[in-house]
């Protein structure tokens, strides 16, 4: 039994094999019926968080989504904007709005301006992003020129219900 080269890890793109229907001006085309304009665009693996599940995931055909911000926005401002950009596999509302965030430390000058810390739940002690979750939202967070490194706390007490949830996320899930 042989083995398929898919070159998924080439570096540089292989050449194809002539094709016996090339046009008449002689090019080739190598895109074999793909949209190699869209493919080119696309972003490439290595630019796409390590998460499994949300709009950031390995395998989304989209760009990951960059925080908004203002420019003389705080850190904790610009954490904020980083934890609306994380969103839970099964609901489609960010986690801020979503009430999984209860607490974010992130140092005023004169502090470890280095150093943030998220305390954050999830929907249930059993829910399915509690690997993948947690690690997105340090990834992310480090990912901001002024931070050095994150940890994210997990915790349970209290208990996330319904009620934490914005307004904003009760109305995009028909919740009034």
């Amino acid at each position: 039994m042989g083995l398929i080269e898919l070159g998924l890890n080439d570096v540089e793109p292989r050449a194809e094999p002539a094709r016996p229907d090339a046009g008449a001006s002689g090019e080739e085309s190598n895109s074999g019926g793909l949209n190699v304009g869209a493919l080119e665009a696309a972003p490439k693996y290595n630019e796409f968080v390590p998460s499994m599940h949300s709009n950031m995931t390995m395998t989304s055909p989209l760009p990951p989504q960059e925080p908004e911000y203002a420019p003389d926005a705080t850190l904790e401002e610009k954490v904020v904007a980083v934890l609306k950009t994380c969103y839970d596999p099964e609901i489609p509302v960010d986690i801020y709005q979503l009430g999984l965030i209860y607490h974010v430390h992130a140092p005023v000058s004169g502090e470890d301006p280095e150093k943030v810390k998220v305390v954050m739940t999830l929907t249930s002690p059993n829910c399915p992003a509690a690997q993948t979750l947690p690690a997105e939202v340090k990834y992310k967070i480090e990912r901001l020129q002024e931070v050095e490194s994150a940890a994210v706390d997990i915790t349970f007490d209290p208990v996330w219900t319904p009620e934490r949830m914005s307004d904003e996320a009760k109305l995009a899930l028909n919740l009034f």
